[in-house]
């Protein structure tokens, strides 16, 4: 099997599944908030693990909260700026092409009244950073958060979330960034960000699915979404999912390593996109002259038909996607692409292929020799 959908979900990296084999055997499993000999070991644990998560991500101890992943990070982010904030104060400066856990979170204070206004891309994916100044000098509410991620989960397009988040503060703006797609691709940095939010879901980087942390700036003044027994700082109550957050510190570690392969994976995935472009002339991949995140390629495949590449590579076991994971289901024209100003008959065809930073020439060599053995069978049809 070749995994050409990591951006949807990654494999769950060895050490992790050594980790499970461990708790398994021994049946270590018991509350991490006891006051028992298991219960202090399991809670140490948390935070040892906490502590990796720190030194990988350069923030302290304080501002990572553990949770389910970034759906509820996100969430959480968007109850605590607006769910009891005056709304002719509020307002909410977006990307339209953010994953739909922003643009549900969007649409739904924009139900309650809270003044919505989306930031324009250029056509290369990046944000326009003019128009976003231009608006932000505009405003004059006191309770304002510009979303905008940091690596596209369709096209991998990587922000300069460090400029948005400064520009952001200029003018007195929280700044919340998805780095769900970003973080475990590649080096990340909290602390140096200008970023006041941000989230991530351990199954991006081969944790385990169902777990991840936010990243808060300023933790001491944040309103819970979730209330209880006040496991992590009274910020996330619930009992912790200590294998999850074991896993997550395990996982980031390791593709810590993998980021070294960094360059490898680049080359070949330019060497693919070249021949692509030279067999499919009037192919499209999106974002292919500016910095992506290593081993995704969104791309519009000219002559060839998506339904047709996804059933040929689901044959061959090899897993590939339209697009995001949340909308690939639907079959519908890319949202993305459509925003980006592509015609509706591009914006039908998209794929994405996230080799990630496992990616060899040889998983490439099979694709393209794939794709070619499609064009020709239209050919011969």
């Amino acid at each position: 099997m070749i995994n050409a959908d990591i951006s949807g979900s990654a494999p769950v990296k060895p050490e992790v599944i050594e980790l499970l084999n461990e708790h398994l055997k021994l049946n270590k499993f018991a509350n991490p908030n006891s006051g028992h000999r298991l219960g202090s070991k399991l809670f140490g644990e948390i935070e040892e693990s906490r502590g990796v998560l720190c030194a990988l991500l350069n923030s302290d101890a304080d501002n990572i909260i553990f949770n389910s992943g970034s759906t509820e990070g996100i969430r959480s982010v968007f109850f605590h700026m607006f769910e009891n904030a005056p709304i002719e104060e509020s307002i909410i400066f977006y990307s339209p092409l953010e994953h739909s856990a922003t643009i549900e979170n969007v649409e739904y204070y924009q139900k309650k009244g809270i003044e919505t206004v989306e930031i324009a891309h250029l056509k290369n994916g990046l944000l326009d950073l003019s128009d976003l100044q231009k608006k932000l000098e505009g405003c004059s509410k006191k309770n304002s958060l510009v979303a905008v991620m940091a690596a596209h989960n369709e096209t991998g397009v990587i922000q300069n979330y460090q400029q948005i988040g400064a520009l952001c503060h200029r003018y007195n703006a929280q700044y919340y960034c998805d780095t769900t797609q970003l973080i475990g691709k590649v080096p990340f940095d909290f602390e140096g960000s200008n970023i006041d939010y941000a989230v991530g879901s351990g199954h991006k980087f081969g944790a385990l699915p169902g777990t991840g942390f936010l990243l808060i700036g300023d933790p001491w003044r944040f309103n819970p979404l979730m209330l209880g027994g006040g496991q992590e700082h009274a910020l996330r109550a619930g009992t912790q999912n200590y294998l999850g957050i074991y896993s997550l510190a395990i996982a980031l570690k390791a593709a810590h390593i993998d980021m070294q392969a960094h360059s490898s994976v680049k080359e070949a995935q330019q060497t693919f996109e070249r021949a692509l472009k030279e067999k499919f002339p009037a192919s499209e991949i999106f974002g292919e002259d500016i910095v992506r995140v290593p081993g995704i390629t969104f791309c519009s495949i000219a002559g060839l038909k998506r339904n047709k590449i996804l059933n040929v590579f689901d044959q061959e076991n090899i897993l590939v996607t339209s697009g995001s994971a949340c909308s690939d289901k639907k079959n519908k024209a890319s949202k993305t692409a459509l925003h980006l100003g592509y015609d509706e008959a591009l914006a039908q065809e998209t794929i994405r292929i996230s080799l990630g930073l496992n990616a060899s020439k040889a998983h490439y060599d099979r694709l393209l020799f794939l794709l070619e053995g499609l064009a020709l069978d239209d050919l011969v049809a």
